[in-house]
């Protein structure tokens, strides 16, 4: 697959190559948002104030014979300042892009959320979702829209290093690490489709490859999703399953079994209100001990509710979050509800 990949790359730049382009143009949008925050667990607790803006810069232009380019950048003001980099192509043999930070394959976050989807607008605990394109430099390749039946878009992306998580400069040398025990390159694929009106359903796989232990035993790492979304009038409905089981270098293996759903209500034009619920299973195998035949397995469940309500006026968003988290990072040792509540001001330009 892999291979193939690269062929099909190689091709289609070197036909680009070959096209006059045409000046393009230029766009920017962006908000700002401003966030009072309060959250810690049941025994402490503690509140920031947090203000923060993204601006996207967007060019896009035409070549001669009728394919179209773009290019997107956005500036933070976070210690990134320059993240969420695209550059494609495309045309009637589909598009063919290049991204850094960004083009998530990944299927797993449902689109429900007044304010953003659960657990990926605000959480206590690092979950274990799986692999996605978009923490990495990657190239991908989609198919063209309308093309297949019920609305069929299948999405291929590959990583040539795992090491390359940054954005890097066009020139820029990655220096070559001394082990590639977990991976040295991450292919993802996505199928998505839209049956019938209201309804769209995604599917992800993701495999690393090219492990290059030093002296130790490494173990692919793996992942899937599959999520259908459905809304009607005022209602929004998202669930999601997957698996995930990490690269490991050496010792014993660590999977993950994941669940979301959630809903959203609109009230009238400017208020909406949503529930999500987010559930991940850590499946630890032991070691067989000495004397013992086989060995132990141990299963923690970490679980999150997310209640959101938003409130719109023109390019204003006002909004609150409550999200409660229990057996946060997978530890159930202190038995305690970790929760965090946000109030946000959020403007659009």
């Amino acid at each position: 697959m892999n291979k193939i990949t690269k062929i099909l790359v190689s091709m289609f730049f070197a036909s680009i190559l070959a096209m006059p382009l045409q000046a393009g143009e230029l766009s920017v949008t962006g908000g700002a948002t401003a966030t009072v925050t309060k959250g810690g667990t049941q025994q402490a607790t503690g509140s920031s104030i947090g203000v923060s803006n993204e601006l996207a810069f967007s060019a896009s232009g035409e070549l001669d014979n009728g394919y179209t380019w773009s290019y997107v950048t956005e500036l933070d003001n976070t210690s990134t300042i320059t993240d969420d980099v695209a550059l494609t192509f495309s045309g009637p043999i589909g598009t063919i892009g290049i991204f850094a930070n960004e083009g998530g394959l990944r299927a797993e976050d449902i689109a429900v959320g007044a304010i953003g989807p659960g657990k990926e607008y605000a959480t206590t605990m690092t979950w274990e979702e799986g692999y996605n394109m978009d923490g990495y430099a990657n190239i991908q390749y989609h198919s063209p829209s309308g093309l297949l039946p019920f609305g069929t878009q299948i999405k291929l992306g590959y990583v040539p290093s795992m090491n390359n998580t940054a954005v890097q400069s066009a020139k820029g040398v990655r220096a070559a690490p001394a082990s590639e025990a977990t991976g040295r390159e991450l292919t993802q694929v996505q199928i998505s489709l839209a049956p019938i009106d209201g309804v769209t359903i995604k599917s992800d796989a993701a495999w690393t490859s090219g492990e290059e232990g030093v002296a130790v035993s490494t173990e692919q790492g793996v992942s899937g999703n599959v999520q259908i979304n459905y809304a009607t009038g005022p209602f929004k409905f998202g669930y999601a399953q997957g698996a995930s089981q990490p690269a490991k270098a050496s010792g014993e293996l660590a999977y993950y079994e994941n669940k979301s759903y959630g809903a959203s209500f609109a009230v009238n034009e400017n208020l909406v209100i949503s529930y999500n619920y987010d559930e991940s299973d850590k499946n630890q195998r032991v070691a067989v001990a000495n004397a013992a035949s086989v060995g132990t397995k141990t299963s923690v469940t970490s679980e999150q509710d997310t209640y959101q309500i938003a409130y719109t006026m023109g390019g204003m968003t006002i909004g609150y979050s409550m999200a409660e988290v229990s057996n946060s990072d997978y530890s159930s040792a202190a038995n305690t509800t970790e929760n965090v509540n946000i109030l946000s001001l959020a403007v659009a330009f």
